[in-house]
């Protein structure tokens, strides 16, 4: 089961395991007593209940449920899960669709539909955050399918070409964010890359730098930090008046980038760079995905500064953590607050306070991890380590990484 996929989706993950272990040890029996009574294998109702298989036969169901006399509990729970499992395959099946067409704008660049649907991309990209992700990317390739099939007629006027080519490269780039935030790197790459080309062939110099900003965030993910580097600095040569933010949000992936291989204080300069860039910047075109808010920017100061090394520069990034925090307050991102207050633990654990560590990633936990993307699990397991490192001999600081252990890899 595709555990990023199932989270983002608000599903609870095999409640049919779940149940049969407590209806099991309710009427005390063990795993095997159990198989006797259900002529199924032990090890086969082990897997069941630790979550590493799903009975797919809805008789099997059945039929346990009346040798523990559950009255149709376990029943209902398997049916649950049957709903949650057809759903996350629906997803997957989208997002596979979604890379293949991303592949096929790469390799055919002269069959790229146009399309006169700005409202739409408009729309879907304000609401990507806050919207489940299902529905976001079934409205996304929506549109994009829309955008084929009227190349594919030719329902389109010459002159219209230009912004058509800009109209499908947002399409690929929100998929392009989507498909990073379920975890699959390889795939935002692709979707980025057919964004930037797009952008390329109508000469479109802010879908170019935000596509290159989106690959070197792709790359980050990977831990590819040259790839994400040279992105960005790619990314800068397509920032002209007329782009927006793109500048500020080139300049803070950047530094991300460095820092990360570090250089912490080039990282430093680049985000007064950014700052400045901010003061001087124009409007973005369309909001949402494709604008670099001020909250996202302080927030890029507080995660690229905490891999120094020297303290003054990581107390400069518990104060933007600090204040990206309050900034997520007045703009909602629940993501992007969890990660500024797993910015805070981790620069906190490296300045060696472990109360304020704890503190900071506290709210994190107390979170449902349905409502956690890969991101967030991804910084967890860097603040585990981050702790081990920081605070070998402390008894609380090896609870604190059992229970972020624990919690990164719950399905």
């Amino acid at each position: 089961m595709d555990t990023a996929v199932t989270g983002l989706l608000g599903m609870e993950p095999q409640r049919t395991g779940r149940v049969l272990r407590r209806l099991r040890d309710d009427r005390g029996l063990s795993l095997r007593e159990l198989a006797g009574l259900t002529y199924c294998a032990w090890s086969h109702l082990a897997n069941i209940e630790a979550g590493r298989r799903w009975p797919k036969d809805r008789g099997w169901a059945e039929r346990v449920d009346r040798a523990l006399d559950a009255h149709g509990e376990l029943l209902a729970a398997w049916d649950d899960d049957q709903r949650d499992n057809a759903r996350r395959d629906d997803t997957l099946r989208m997002l596979e669709q979604s890379r293949r067409e991303s592949e096929a704008l790469l390799s055919a660049p002269d069959a790229v539909p146009l399309d006169d649907m700005q409202d739409g991309i408009i729309d879907v990209a304000r609401r990507a955050r806050f919207e489940s992700y299902d529905k976001t990317l079934s409205r996304a390739m929506a549109i994009r399918s829309e955008l084929m099939r009227r190349i594919r007629a030719g329902a389109h006027r010459p002159e219209e070409i230009r912004e058509l080519y800009v109209a499908l490269g947002r399409v690929c780039g929100v998929l392009s964010y989507l498909t990073l935030d379920l975890g699959q790197a390889d795939t935002a790459r692709i979707h980025a890359q057919a964004s930037f080309e797009l952008g390329d062939r109508a000469d479109h110099d802010q879908l170019r730098a935000w596509a290159r900003g989106t690959q070197a965030l792709a790359f980050r993910f990977v831990k590819d930090f040259e790839a994400a580097r040279d992105s960005a600095t790619d990314g800068l040569r397509y920032v002209t008046g007329s782009t927006g933010t793109a500048e500020a949000r080139l300049l803070c992936g950047l530094a991300a980038s460095v820092a990360n291989l570090g250089d912490s204080a080039r990282a430093l300069e680049l985000l007064d760079e950014a700052d400045r860039a901010r003061d001087a910047a124009g409007p973005d075109e369309i909001p949402g995905l494709f604008t670099f808010s001020p909250a996202k920017q302080i927030y890029y100061r507080g995660f690229s500064l905490m891999w120094a090394d020297d303290r003054r520069i990581l107390r400069k990034s518990v104060k933007a953590s600090e204040r990206a925090i309050d900034a997520w307050q007045v703009q909602r991102s629940p993501g992007d607050e969890m990660l500024s207050q797993i910015y805070l633990a981790s620069a906190n654990a490296r300045l060696g306070d472990l109360d304020a560590s704890l503190a900071a990633v506290t709210p994190v936990l107390e979170s449902p991890i349905s409502a956690h993307f890969s991101w967030v699990r991804k910084r967890l397991n860097q603040l585990e380590g981050l702790l081990s490192q920081n605070f070998p001999d402390s008894a609380v600081a090896a609870e604190m990484r059992e229970t972020l252990t624990t919690y990164v890899h719950t399905k």
